[in-house]
């Protein structure tokens, strides 16, 4: 996959932004009691995902990208679940 530099420093920047937020979410992850746990394990899934993701785009490695793509889509099926039992009660 040939991906032009200006694209490639794009996607550097959406990775380090990436990070950054994962970064954020460990974070609070900590902080917090055992009460929502679940929920900021799937974020921290979320945000691992779209490094896989991007990482796989950047460095035009499939099996990498299509992992990301699985864990994405896995983990927005699950908080589109969680969401849904909640609203239903």
């Amino acid at each position: 996959m040939d991906i032009p530099v200006a694209f490639r420093w794009v996607l550097t920047a959406l990775v380090v932004l990436q990070l950054l937020s994962l970064y954020a979410v460990l974070r609070r992850m900590r902080r917090r009691g055992p009460g929502r746990r679940a929920e900021e394990r799937w974020d921290v899934l979320d945000g691992v995902s779209g490094v896989a993701l991007l990482a796989g785009i950047l460095i035009g490695s499939g099996p990498l990208m299509i992992c990301g793509t699985v864990l994405m889509g896995c983990v927005i099926a699950l908080k589109a679940i969680r969401f849904l039992r909640t609203t239903d009660s």
